[in-house]
């Protein structure tokens, strides 16, 4: 079955510089804004830490 990608999949594409991704896949991209809500952003921001460093931005 052929999967034609959702606007979010495409903007995801662009910023990892892929051709095309697929539902369920994991990509590193680059962001220019991180939008967080308040439950979650602290242990996401712990675990970026942890796993970057402290200085990583």
């Amino acid at each position: 079955v052929k999967h034609e990608m959702t606007t979010t999949e495409k903007i995801l594409a662009r910023a990892s510089e892929r051709a095309k991704i697929e539902p369920g896949e994991n990509v590193w991209v680059n962001v220019d804004v991180l939008m967080t809500h308040d439950v979650c952003g602290p242990g996401t921001i712990g675990i970026f830490k942890k796993e970057f460093g402290e200085n990583a931005r």
